[in-house]
């Protein structure tokens, strides 16, 4: 496949214009760090890995502006060094694929979010402004770098999670969270999902500086953050309404998290599906006795580990016998040399298809971005 590297904004506008008039379809790659959200065919490979530049950082603002191409690895530390982060929490991708950290624009375009999501919002809630190319090749600014700066559509909203299907964006602005300073986790024992989900509800009741809440191997996560000061009066009272726990605190509660959100810990050979749908439907799902169900964001997302055995195991329909329309599931990793009857997502819904394709139709008519691009 010929592979097109533009480097500089007005190329790639000049290469999606091209792209029109030849009616060729472009798959976007940044780093490649996430193979299952790339186009299964496309006629060229848009390598948009050259397009860096300035990462400006405004820590009294709590904002960064960065090219879409600038690796994880980069702002990552420069975030930590000013006692910052991104607030959505990005899963990193290397431990599912092997193939790097990934981009801000591969998070952004992407659009998923780590164990924070049900407490600090998505990512689409900390995009504040983007730029990029459409794939009608109209490059465009949306949004703005002023935290009250609210006009027109919001496009940044509509781009995050859009995998590149509608335009490449080539600079994003991110709002910013303090770091936590304090950290601690508490382990208590759910020998069920639906054991779990209940346990997570009832912590989740109270306003307790609860930012996570997941589930695996048997045991609820529930994990606080706040002040040195504050997490001692915290963890006292989590510890009296719910008896029974351990904690993990410090260094070891954060990588306790890491792990959870990056699924650093399953099997290399293993099948991954990822499962967003309704908390209190998570303990309907009926699976075998050797598949392995994990919880996150209090339940409202599952994660489904197989080994290759079960390759041929119908998740989307066990996804719909307990969520119906309200849950999906998408198959992130298939290993090489393992095969699969299966679809590797849930069928779209009729009416959301429909409301797709108008908005795929306005911002790329000719159809010139293939669906799942992202880097």
């Amino acid at each position: 496949m010929q592979t097109v590297s533009p480097s500089s904004p007005a190329d790639l506008a000049a290469v999606i214009v091209q792209a029109n008039t030849d009616r060729l379809r472009l798959a976007v790659r940044g780093s490649g760090s996430r193979p299952a959200y790339q186009p299964a065919s496309a006629d060229a490979c848009l390598d948009v890995s050259r397009l860096t530049g300035e990462i400006v950082h405004d820590p009294a603002e709590l904002m960064l502006t960065a090219p879409a191409a600038t690796p994880m690895a980069q702002i990552a530390p420069l975030l930590a060094a000013a006692g910052q982060c991104l607030a959505f929490e990005p899963p990193g991708p290397d431990a599912i694929w092997g193939r790097g950290g990934g981009t801000l624009g591969g998070a952004v375009a992407c659009g998923l979010s780590g164990p924070r999501r049900p407490f600090a919002g998505a990512a689409r809630d900390h995009v504040l402004a983007l730029s990029g190319v459409t794939g009608a090749g109209e490059r465009f600014n949306a949004g703005g770098k002023v935290l009250k700066n609210v006009t027109g559509f919001d496009l940044p909203r509509l781009l995050t999670g859009s995998r590149g299907s509608l335009a490449v964006l080539t600079e994003i602005t991110v709002r910013l969270a303090p770091l936590p300073p304090a950290s601690a986790t508490y382990g208590l024992p759910a020998a069920t999902a639906a054991a779990a989900v209940r346990i997570m509800a009832d912590a989740l009741m109270v306003d307790g500086g609860i930012t996570g809440a997941a589930w695996r191997d048997g045991r609820v996560s529930l994990r606080l953050e706040a002040s040195a000061a504050a997490l001692p009066a915290l963890m006292a009272a989590l510890a009296a309404r719910l008896p029974g726990g351990t904690w993990l605190e410090g260094a070891a509660s954060r990588v306790h998290w890491v792990t959870l959100a990056d699924l650093g810990d399953v099997p290399a050979d293993a099948i991954i599906w990822r499962c967003p749908l309704p908390a209190v439907r998570a303990g309907g799902l009926v699976l075998p006795v050797d598949a392995e169900l994990r919880l996150d964001w209090g339940g409202a997302l599952a994660w489904i580990i197989l080994p290759p055995a079960l390759a041929d195991l119908d998740v989307p329909a066990a996804v719909a016998q307990a969520a119906g329309r309200d849950g999906h599931a998408r198959r992130l990793r298939l290993p090489a040399g393992v095969t699969s009857p299966v679809p590797a997502h849930s069928p779209a819904d009729p009416a959301l298809a429909l409301l797709q394709g108008r908005i795929k139709a306005l911002f790329d008519p000719a159809g010139v971005l293939a669906a799942e691009a992202v880097g």
